[in-house]
């Protein structure tokens, strides 16, 4: 009985952990920053433990895609309404158990995965070649928009740079940088929890680059959750060894209180013996004595092989905490690699985007001088955002290609009318200089807005 309670305690911690890992895995970072908003759609998976019969049992009929309704509820079978809106997946994780226990009169709450299937729309409308509804994605940007929605019109001239071919390149330019910035930051945590570091310096490559340091923090909250991790993983070991060793001790002391019992056992078995010999105890004594001497050494044996078995556990346990470190720096080393390769991979995917811009007539000296300034023969674009404020109403931002966008936004792109339509021939442009330490802004281009300019919706 006690260690078949102790392989259930073992199953229900390994499990919880497994659950815990499957959530926290998807983006750590996005999943504690983002909040979810109408029309979010959320995969829902539900695991109960059944002590009956010591295993985990999949809900397979709340599992499924659920959207978030326009009064930010979540409608889960036997949950019911489950308010979601500004709650984080973990949060709206914790409301569903907990109605789940509440509702269903269950002995503890169930564990429930959630993570986003898809964001809540965004609508790109003006100058784009295809306007239209799409689906929101974390860190979208202006010039996100426009590149998901087909580019910028094309202006219907031969030999004419398509805008379309300009944004593509300037996109892949610009995420082979960020890509690249990523991998360097996750290289640099790896090696610090190979190291067993608690923390870990911005590399040199990354200094000065914007965001830098919330892509450390995002990256010292990982390197956090794993460590907690591995510390519940190294002290759920550590509880099974102390159970081990005090069941050892325990068979010991019964092992040592059984020899005391067999040599009294055995010195009365020697006595009636005498007593039989010279005729003065009977047969049946004699029967009944031997048999209490055999079962006592029975009984023994039962106990050296318990304790046998506690001790390999014990030695299992021990073995376990050590195959854990082991295992997480296998593991780390493994990443490590990936990341090194993609590094790599990286560096080409910024020269080949380097080498497309060249061919689309885009360069850094280009960016610079803001590619849609007046006499470069394109009208200068323009952006607006119109954005619903939590009391209902709306508001215009204006706008750059690198603003930040959130769900349900419209983008409006525009030209100003007041530039010059023709210009010389563009001169051939310098190669784009492989940093990782360019600004965005460098990279596309701070387009100023304009007070004249026109929306134009449609395609060539």
């Amino acid at each position: 009985m006690q260690c078949t309670s102790l392989s259930g305690r073992l199953i229900s911690i390994a499990l919880a952990l497994l659950v815990f890992s499957g959530v926290t895995g998807w983006s750590v970072a996005h999943a504690e920053n983002y909040t979810l908003v109408p029309e979010d759609q959320v995969r829902l998976r539900v695991v109960e433990w059944r002590s009956s019969d010591s295993r985990y049992a999949s809900w397979e009929a709340l599992g499924g895609t659920y959207t978030v309704d326009d009064a930010g509820n979540l409608a889960i079978p036997i949950a019911g309404q489950v308010q979601a809106i500004g709650k984080t997946t973990e949060q709206v994780s914790d409301a569903i158990a907990t109605a789940l226990s509440e509702k269903a009169e269950l002995p503890g709450k169930p564990f429930i995965a959630v993570e986003i299937a898809q964001h809540a729309p965004i609508f790109v409308t003006g100058t784009v070649q295809t306007p239209g509804r799409y689906a929101f994605e974390a860190d979208m940007t202006v010039m996100k928009a426009v590149s998901i929605a087909g580019g910028f019109l094309r202006e219907r001239e031969e030999n004419t740079v398509f805008e379309r071919d300009r944004i593509q390149a300037a996109g892949a330019y610009r995420t082979a940088i960020l890509n690249r910035r990523d991998l360097l930051m996750r290289q640099a945590r790896l090696r610090a929890e190979i190291a067993g570091e608690q923390s870990f310096d911005i590399p040199a490559e990354l200094a000065g680059t914007p965001d830098v340091d919330k892509l450390k923090a995002q990256e010292l909250n990982l390197m956090r959750l794993r460590r907690v991790d591995i510390e519940s993983q190294i002290e759920a070991a550590s509880d099974l060894a102390r159970l081990y060793g005090q069941q050892v001790q325990s068979l010991e002391a019964k092992i040592n209180s059984q020899k005391r019992q067999i040599d009294l056992a055995q010195k009365e078995l020697d006595n009636v013996n005498s007593l039989v010999s010279k005729g003065l105890v009977s047969n049946s004594r004699q029967v009944t004595v031997d048999r209490g001497v055999a079962d006592a050494q029975g009984t023994l044996i039962d106990l050296e092989v318990a304790l046998t078995t506690a001790r390999q556990g014990l030695s299992e346990a021990d073995r376990s905490k050590i195959n854990i470190v082991n295992r997480q720096n296998s593991e780390n080393q493994e990443l490590l690699n990936q990341v090194n390769l993609a590094i790599g991979r990286a560096a080409i995917d910024i020269q080949v985007a380097q080498l497309l811009g060249e061919q689309a007539g885009y360069s850094a000296q280009l960016a610079q001088m803001n590619t849609d300034m007046p006499g470069l023969g394109r009208a200068q674009k323009n952006y607006r955002i119109v954005r619903r404020n939590d009391d209902g109403t709306y508001r215009n931002i204006e706008a750059d290609e690198t603003t930040a966008l959130r769900p349900h936004d419209v983008v409006e792109i525009g030209i100003n009318t007041d530039l010059q339509t023709t210009s010389p021939p563009l001169q051939q442009s310098a190669p784009l200089q492989q940093s990782s330490a360019v600004p965005l802004s460098d990279v596309a281009g701070d387009n100023q807005t304009a007070p004249g300019w026109i929306s134009q919706t449609g395609s060539n």
